[in-house]
């Protein structure tokens, strides 16, 4: 399960219009689209975890043979005690898929931190010895601060942060300052003061100056492409999928030696 300093991968949750509502079914079969996206340059896909968790065997068998590797599982399984059961499902998931990586998060709750960290630590040790364990300091987190994510870090062996280095909680510096080399993934996104998205050519010497401060804080992660322009209402998947390759050619151009 071998990943490489400046990879790019697409969400499939980008594609994805139901990402939001309440039962949040899956729309689209991945495997339907996994030759295109790469032939189209990605080096692996960020699998939505509904995308596996609620999917016919036929095409959960396809999504593990597939050439283009499930390089993240996006889970979003509870920490909560009581939650074993789901816990144990997307560990036989991972497993199954031979997937390289899984993102998790915790709950909003600091008074409950220890036990999301204890039941984080129980749930690891159904998982790959060499799969990557990516927590996701996003808003409405315990997680969300970078002072608070450090702490907790402590307390987890191995575990690894994803960032949203273009849509970032706070300065970007002080996440490097407080978590340094723990910081390996990146979540695109592109919103300027919580705007719609857009894509990363609007502004390329905006996204030159992240990327530059970034390398300069050590980042020599990957990255996945979450959102793009036209995410949202009436937002039609063929034109989603334009904006993320615009993103994926700027990235790839603004991250070559």
């Amino acid at each position: 399960m071998t990943w490489k300093t400046g990879e790019i991968y697409l969400g499939t949750i980008l594609l994805e219009q139901n990402r939001w509502t309440a039962d949040k079914e899956p729309s689209y079969r991945v495997s339907d689209w996994l030759p295109r996206w790469r032939r189209d340059g990605f080096d692996g896909v960020e699998l939505w975890e509904n995308h596996a968790a609620r999917c016919e065997e036929q095409e959960l068998a396809r999504l593990e043979r597939s050439e283009l590797p499930i390089a993240v599982y996006n889970s979003y399984i509870s920490f909560d005690d009581g939650a074993e059961e789901q816990r144990a499902e997307a560990a036989r998931l991972i497993r199954r898929l031979g997937a390289r990586a899984v993102k998790f998060n915790f709950g909003p709750e600091p008074e409950k931190l220890q036990t999301y960290i204890r039941n984080w630590n129980e749930w690891t040790r159904l998982l790959p010895a060499d799969c990557r364990l990516l927590c996701e300091c996003h808003p409405g987190t315990v997680m969300e601060e970078p002072q608070a994510a450090a702490a907790a870090l402590l307390a987890m062996d191995r575990c690894e942060a994803i960032v949203h280095p273009f849509h970032s909680l706070g300065p970007l510096a002080d996440w490097f300052r407080r978590l340094g080399s723990s910081i390996t993934h990146a979540h695109v996104q592109y919103r300027l003061s919580g705007q719609t998205f857009q894509r990363l050519n609007r502004n390329p010497a905006h996204i030159a100056g992240i990327l530059k401060e970034m390398r300069e804080a050590g980042f020599r992660g990957s990255f996945t492409l979450e959102f793009a322009e036209g995410t949202g209402q009436g937002e039609q998947r063929e034109q989603l999928y334009e904006a993320a390759l615009d993103d994926l050619s700027l990235l790839r151009q603004q991250l070559e030696p």
